[in-house]
């Protein structure tokens, strides 16, 4: 069983916009940290240069990019708006010697066949792992099938980032469809990545997966999509999202009032003597900027206590079994929601 949780992958975690300091504070929790675009590659410039670049890699993050792509200003290429090739992810990364090289990565809607074909075939000067950028409807029973075997046709690692409004995996069928990508990567040896997930990516280790990059922000947890409106058009007030340990997933401050999954033991809510309740909070704009970081640094201690907690156990599929029946039980106790692969990972 040592030897099982020995080959598992890694969990960490995926940051936006972050200091360098907050990269190596979280690196020394999970032992890794996925940096987002050019700000990322900033931020890993600089750590390379005062030799902290271990247990860092990058997600290039193109599929961000609204109208027509500048090339970015970044130390060692020209950035002039003339006539030149797009900016050059691959090399960048590799000359920065980090540990995988992912392609910048181009968002697909569900069927784009010939699109997702290109993707996979693209030639590199380096071994890449090719970054696949899926509307979450390509786990689906419909699509899922056809993924699959594109994969096994193209025989590359991948790295997998899902979009959604909300949850990208949010039906059986996408969970079964996930899996079935992990069984591929199993089978087959190639490494498959689960990028700015959110926490089936732990799951997805046990199952297989090489890297699990669980984004600490709403924005980071999958690539986000439009969002209907109120038909009122009344604004509803905001809270900090916060993640609770018991049920495996966050919530909203102010939802957790008066529950029993306020308690927390991480060092954060130890220092601060109130638990969850500090979150218990709203707002009309935007959650300042302090309560934020507050909710992002309980986050990361929190997670990285369940992840040591889980790879840590003598058979990590049986803890993560238990630990989801366990959240499945008491959020129905609390009338909480819960995401649906809880109850539909086997």
């Amino acid at each position: 069983m040592a030897d099982r949780r020995a080959s598992l992958g890694r969990v960490q975690v995926y940051l936006g916009r972050c200091r360098a300091d907050e990269v190596v504070a979280n690196r020394e929790r999970f032992g890794g940290v996925t940096l987002q675009g050019l700000h990322g590659l900033a931020v890993a410039t600089r750590l390379a240069r005062v030799g902290e670049l271990r247990g860092v890699d990058l997600d290039p993050a193109a599929y961000l990019a609204r109208g027509k792509a500048k090339p970015p200003v970044v130390e060692g290429q020209l950035g002039f708006d003339l006539d030149l090739p797009v900016f050059d992810w691959v090399t960048a990364q590799a000359e920065l010697g980090l540990p995988v090289v992912r392609t910048p990565g181009q968002r697909l809607r569900v069927g784009q066949l010939d699109e997702l074909k290109a993707e996979l075939a693209r030639d590199y000067p380096v071994p890449v792992s090719v970054t696949l950028v899926l509307d979450g409807g390509w786990l689906g029973s419909r699509h899922s099938g056809v993924l699959a075997e594109q994969l096994r046709a193209a025989n590359r690692d991948v790295s997998l980032v899902l979009g959604a409004p909300f949850d990208p995996v949010d039906s059986s069928y996408k969970v079964q469809g996930l899996q079935r990508l992990l069984r591929w990567s199993a089978r087959t040896g190639r490494k498959l990545e689960l990028l700015r997930t959110g926490p089936i990516g732990i799951p997805a280790i046990a199952a297989g997966a090489k890297v699990a990059a669980i984004g600490l922000s709403t924005s980071t947890r999958h690539l986000g999509g439009p969002v209907a409106r109120r038909a009122d058009g009344v604004r509803p007030k905001r809270s900090p999202q916060v993640f609770v340990p018991r049920l495996l997933h966050w919530q909203r401050g102010v939802d957790l009032k008066g529950t029993e999954v306020t308690h927390c033991g991480c060092p954060a809510c130890a220092k601060a003597g109130k638990g969850l309740s500090r979150f218990d909070v709203s707002f009309d704009s935007a959650v300042p900027t302090a309560v934020r970081n507050a909710a992002q640094e309980h986050d990361s201690l929190a997670l990285a206590d369940l992840v040591q907690s889980v790879m840590g156990a003598s058979d990590p599929r049986d803890k993560l079994a238990r630990l989801r029946a366990e959240a499945q039980e008491l959020a129905g106790d609390l009338g909480m929601p819960v995401p649906r692969w809880l109850g539909s990972w086997d």
